[in-house]
């Protein structure tokens, strides 16, 4: 295989933007797009020289093609992996990961059995600055509290979209990349707290306002909190990380990362490595046939919206949850 032949999977604002990486790459090109809107499908596939299919399933059949992108919406990831991963196409997908626990368990599952590469577009895998990260925390001794904060003003448009539960799941949810970086300094979860009000709230699910809290144990050790809020009456957008560890203390704000303890505070500097871009990183996995990094990786994506679906069910049901 000289050249991996990508369908993408969608066509909004993310898919051309996937599209228009690949058309800078060497060893990757687009040769399909799929998706229920007609008029933008076409337009991409047209801008492309792709091959415009008005279902995935009918791009998925192909053989001319090794592999997809899914750009869809939240509810419609899981579905689509594993319709690609039953056709023998390697899968990039936008996260989260599924819209259901056990939609990721079978995406994760097909890909194992059939030798496949599923990888989400979770970007600390491909991040210097996570890689300094991980190794300021393991210098630092075992986790105490890993705390989350962000506020966000009521001011700009918003995908009509994503404000929407049954579709794309709660805050806690479509905020998937906070919990997975945590998820991969920390592991797994074996039960989570969670609460949730909503303003605005239609039938419909849709909403204009919200407040998501969020508490795990993690297995290894060690207290997560996260909180949530959107669409209140804020200036500015206000966002914060602390990691309590027994022999310091890591905060961000601002982007930077510091590592604090008894002698003083430093910064955290990403680390000096050559790595790749996710795009590159899923396509050389998909030439080659290699697909360990990206189940170690789909695992802990899998991991994440375990915390993230079963904060939703303890959002619903009013208890705690277990993992």
């Amino acid at each position: 295989m000289s050249a991996l032949r990508v369908a993408i999977i969608g066509s909004g604002g993310m898919a051309r933007s996937h599209a228009n990486i690949l058309d800078n790459t060497v060893d990757a090109r687009v040769v399909a797009v799929a998706s229920r809107n007609a008029e933008t499908g076409q337009s991409l596939a047209g801008d492309h020289g792709a091959t415009f299919f008005s279902s995935p399933r009918d791009a998925m059949r192909r053989d001319d093609i090794d592999g997809v992108i899914i750009c869809t919406h939240n509810d419609s990831h899981g579905e689509i992996a594993k319709d690609a991963l039953t056709h023998g196409k390697h899968v990039l997908t936008e996260y989260p990961l599924a819209r259901s626990i056990e939609e990721g368990e079978d995406a994760l599952r097909l890909a194992t059995s059939e030798g496949l590469v599923l990888r989400v577009t979770h970007s600390e895998a491909t991040s210097e600055g996570h890689v300094a990260l991980r190794e300021a925390v393991a210098s630092s001794g075992d986790l105490m509290l890993y705390a989350f904060h962000r506020l966000t003003p009521g001011r700009g448009g918003r995908p009509d979209i994503l404000l929407n539960l049954p579709v794309s799941g709660p805050p806690a949810h479509f905020f998937i990349y906070h919990i997975y970086a945590a998820v991969d300094l920390f592991g797994p979860a074996e039960w989570v707290e969670a609460s949730a009000q909503y303003e605005g709230l239609r039938e419909t699910g849709r909403y204009e306002r919200f407040v998501n809290t969020m508490t795990v144990r993690f297995a290894r050790g060690g207290l997560g909190t996260w909180s949530w809020a959107g669409g209140v009456a804020t200036e500015n957008a206000d966002q914060h990380e602390r990691i309590i560890l027994t022999e310091a203390t890591l905060t961000r704000e601002g982007g930077r990362w510091q590592r604090s303890t008894g002698d003083g505070t430093e910064d955290i500097a990403a680390v000096d490595v050559d790595l790749p871009s996710k795009h590159d990183l899923w396509i050389r996995e998909a030439l080659s046939g290699d697909n360990d990094r990206a189940l170690a990786d789909g695992r802990v994506a899998l991991d994440a919206i375990r915390v993230s679906l079963s904060a939703e069910r303890a959002m619903t049901e009013g208890r705690r949850i277990e993992i």
